[in-house]
Parts: structure tokens; C-alpha cells; sequence
């Protein structure tokens, strides 16, 4: 029972992130989805091709191909982030408007330097966006948590404008530590390490996840079939 567990949370996560990567991907270039799902996924890197690459020395260690991909899917990840948080909220707050509009800047910022190809700037627009996911998280938690402590906690983190407060890696990990140990939030895609969940779409074989069938326990079934 605990390995059909654990295939059906890796099924489970795989259908997550391409949906995230679809969702994305329409959102930020709704008239060019098609050509730029291929370009992050089908056409393969070479060392002769300037498809979605830079200049940047930090090629090697993420390709800008990767970092584009990360970087919607936080993107998107914080706009399905703060629609849970607007309908949990009884009343529209400002800061609800306010979130919108920075996050529809930062989508029109990344468009522009993705088509740039300016690396340095994106890896910035993604720091923004992580501290974003974690204030959104605090907010979120904020709407059903009803310990005192606990909401002093979390109203310190909602107070603070995360574009100003995380400007470094350090904040990102102390608020990320603070919401995973003093807090027991389960969700139901059981996302537990929220600054490791985002991390998960910068990874190389994002590219090859994203492809996968999404129900992975069909699969491991039929191969057990075959092998009786």
C-alpha cells in the first residue's frame, strides 16, 4: 500500500506541475502558447542554437531554458496562490488588489526580458516571485489559523511588503522555516517544504516530468502484467 501511495503523490505531482506549466504558459503568451510550449520542451539545446538562450555565464549551471520554465510556473503558482486567498477572504482587502497588479507587472516583466534573453533580470523577477509565494502562503494560512501566537506569527510576515522584506536569500529561508515549523498545514497536495515545491520546475528533468503520463500507476501496473 505504501509504494501505490507514493506512485499515486508522484502521479499526483506530475499532473500538478503540467497543469501549472499549460496554465502558464496560456497566461503569458496567450497568442503564442503553441510555439512556446515547443520552445521549452521539444526543440532540443545545442551548442550552434540561440533558441531561448543567453549570454549569461550561468548557462552552464541553469539553462536559461530552465530558468524561463521555472519562472512561469512560480508565477503561475503565485496567481492560483492568491485566488485562494480572495475567495477565503470574507471581504476584498486591498492588499488583494494590490498583489494583482504587482503580479500582472511582474508577468509583463518577465515577458520583456525573456525576450531579451536577460538572465540576471529573470533570476531577480524569480527571487520577487519566491517571496511572494510565501507571503501568499501567510495570508492564506491567516484565513483559517485561529491560535493568538499563531496569528501574531503570521501577522508579522502579512505586514511586510515581500518585495522589500526578502532581499535575500537568508530572509526567504528564515520565513520559509518559520511557516513549515511552527505551523502543521497540510495540504491536499501535500506540499510541506513550500520554497522546495517551487524549486522542483527549475529542475533539468522538469522538461522530461512534464511529458510523463499522468497516471503513473496505470503504467506501473501494466508493466507488472507483462512481467508475469
Amino acid at each position: 500500500m505504501r509504494d501505490v501511495n507514493a506512485v499515486k503523490k508522484a502521479s499526483s505531482d506530475t499532473s500538478r506541475a503540467s497543469n501549472c506549466f499549460n496554465r502558464a504558459v496560456d497566461n503569458i503568451w496567450p497568442d503564442q502558447a503553441a510555439c512556446m510550449k515547443t520552445l521549452l520542451l521539444e526543440i532540443p539545446d545545442s551548442a550552434d542554437s540561440a533558441t531561448l538562450k543567453s549570454s549569461s555565464m550561468y548557462e552552464k549551471l541553469v539553462s536559461f531554458r530552465q530558468l524561463v520554465t521555472g519562472a512561469i510556473c512560480a508565477w503561475q503558482e503565485c496567481w492560483n496562490l492568491l485566488q485562494t486567498v480572495k475567495r477565503k477572504t470574507l471581504s476584498q482587502e486591498p492588499h488583494i488588489d494590490q498583489m494583482t497588479e504587482t503580479l500582472n507587472k511582474l508577468k509583463t516583466d518577465l515577458i520583456g526580458e525573456i525576450d531579451r534573453r536577460r538572465y540576471r533580470q529573470v533570476v531577480l523577477r524569480v527571487f520577487s516571485l519566491l517571496s511572494i509565494y510565501l507571503h501568499l502562503q501567510a495570508r492564506r494560512m491567516k484565513t483559517f489559523i485561529k491560535n493568538p501566537r499563531l496569528q501574531e506569527t503570521l501577522a508579522g510576515i502579512c505586514c511586510l511588503d515581500p518585495l522589500i522584506y526578502c532581499t535575500s536569500v537568508t530572509r526567504l529561508t528564515m520565513t520559509n522555516s518559520c511557516l513549515r515549523s511552527d505551523f502543521r498545514i497540510h495540504q491536499r497536495d501535500n506540499i510541506d517544504d513550500f520554497l522546495l515545491h517551487l524549486e522542483e520546475y527549475f529542475q533539468p528533468e522538469m522538461k522530461d516530468s512534464l511529458k510523463k503520463k499522468t497516471w503513473l500507476i496505470c503504467e506501473q501496473g501494466r508493466s507488472a502484467a507483462i512481467k508475469c
